[in-house]
């Protein structure tokens, strides 16, 4: 991928799923917090889980994605006000796909983390950024910079703050950027550290 290659950000379509997933996959391999929930196993199943959370906010959420001459070079995915808009129904038949896939003591530490981050964030609307992530070959471009701002546009348009958390502590410094304070941390049984953030809507935009 070259330095100037010709780049656009637009919403995510199902045509760019399996790209999207390679991505992902690719950048979270350091995550902390998906060491906590799959160990050794990560590349058994990180995918898995990675595919839940893709499907998820492509049938009811927000994915931006940005191109760089043709490829996917980073990805970020939302859930909308209230949550994604898919019923509970739908979702949980997502869930159980992959949950089935990686038995339950993955799932466990899962729905553990989830409940625990979810009794932080805000209690009025927000939106939230359940996932960014840039192709690891071509950071330090502005990929994630690139797919993070439609999404705090929006949030900014709507009056309406933005939350999300991270297991990487360098992370915290480049959300900073954009106007994002640490608002909570929390540390996992197994010692990993989430550092939870929350950006007003309306603050600057790096």
């Amino acid at each position: 991928m070259q330095p100037h290659a010709q780049r656009v950000v637009r919403p995510a379509c199902n045509a760019d799923r399996e790209s999207i997933l390679d991505v992902v996959e690719a950048a979270f391999v350091t995550e902390p917090a998906f060491g906590h929930f799959f160990g050794d196993a990560y590349q058994v199943h990180a995918r898995e889980f990675l595919t839940f959370l893709l499907d998820l906010r492509l049938a009811g959420g927000i994915v931006w994605v940005e191109e760089a001459d043709a490829r996917i070079a980073a990805v970020s995915m939302w859930d909308p006000p209230g949550g994604p808009s898919l019923g509970a129904i739908e979702q949980e038949a997502l869930w159980r796909a992959a949950a089935d896939q990686f038995g339950p003591t993955i799932g466990q530490r899962l729905d553990a983390y989830d409940a625990l981050v979810h009794d932080l964030g805000p209690t009025a609307d927000h939106y939230y950024l359940g996932v960014i992530a840039s192709d690891p070959a071509a950071r330090g471009r502005g990929h994630g910079s690139a797919v993070l701002r439609p999404g705090l546009q929006a949030a900014d348009t709507a009056g309406l703050p933005t939350f999300l958390e991270t297991g990487t502590e360098s992370n915290v410094g480049f959300y900073g950027r954009f106007g994002f304070e640490v608002t909570a941390e929390l540390d996992l049984d197994d010692g990993t550290r989430v550092w939870c953030l929350t950006r007003p809507p309306g603050a600057s935009v790096g």
